[in-house]
């Protein structure tokens, strides 16, 4: 759940990279306390692959990068924030991005983006997979982020995110609750879509959507992004690929 943006301006052309880990500062994922290793291997089992994605688009996989200690500060105070609106663990949905004590695994997959758009290399999909200590600790957090006041949190993570990754000043966010594909424990998912605008993307008349989907299996907690330019990723198409990453999540978690 680790969103950033990128936006520059290149020769009189848009560039605009945006996803979880997209060749972009993330958060230290996997790193795991001596002798757990078998969270890992179930995470990286579970995250989303390029099989998992439609066909009518050619897909690259795009590396993570290393987080800055801006990145990292805004991430603990979107935790902060978060643990005002409801019970949540040290790493609910890979806000932090750091495995250790309670927080078994957290591990991304690569950012999955569209090779034919090579401006904006969007739409692009991504996901990670956090494994805690017990059932109850992620049913607990998929509450709290279905709670409204999570909205807030979020948002002005992602803001402040974009921002600093060369967005413009002056972005605007705003999120709000949709309904989700019913999958795993707890309420069966929540998904949130948030959309930015202003900044440099008014320079391309442009919003960027980015449809986030919170799932819940056992003990593990799996975070989906589906971003696009200018319109929502195609819901038929990202349907699909959550059914296929749940159904391998129910396949390597023990509820």
């Amino acid at each position: 759940m680790r969103r950033f943006v990128y936006f520059s301006l290149a020769g009189g052309l848009a560039l605009l990279a945006s996803s979880s880990v997209f060749a972009l500062p993330s958060l230290a994922a996997g790193r795991l306390p001596a002798g757990a290793v078998s969270p890992v291997t179930a995470a990286k089992a579970i995250n989303i692959k390029v099989a998992d994605l439609t066909t009518s688009i050619h897909w690259l996989a795009a590396p993570a990068g290393t987080s800055s200690k801006a990145q990292v500060a805004l991430a603990q105070r979107a935790l902060a924030c978060l643990k005002k609106v409801g019970p949540v663990s040290p790493d609910p949905f890979g806000t932090i991005g750091k495995a250790g004590g309670s927080v078994r695994a957290d591990v991304s997959s690569p950012t999955w983006y569209d090779k034919a758009s090579t401006l904006t290399q969007l739409p692009s999909v991504s996901s990670e997979v956090v494994f805690l200590n017990s059932a109850a600790a992620a049913r607990s957090d998929l509450s709290t982020i279905g709670r409204s006041g999570s909205l807030a949190c979020l948002t002005a993570q992602l803001v402040a995110n974009s921002e600093l990754q060369g967005a413009g000043t002056g972005i605007k966010g705003t999120a709000r609750f949709l309904a989700a594909p019913r999958h795993g424990g707890g309420s069966g998912g929540v998904r949130i879509q948030f959309i930015e605008s202003g900044g440099n993307f008014a320079l391309i008349k442009a919003k960027l959507y980015d449809n986030e989907y919170f799932y819940v299996q056992g003990s593990a907690e799996v975070a989906m992004s589906f971003i696009n330019l200018s319109s929502s990723f195609n819901t038929t198409w990202s349907a699909a690929s959550i059914a296929k990453v749940m159904a391998r999540a129910q396949a390597e978690v023990k509820s």
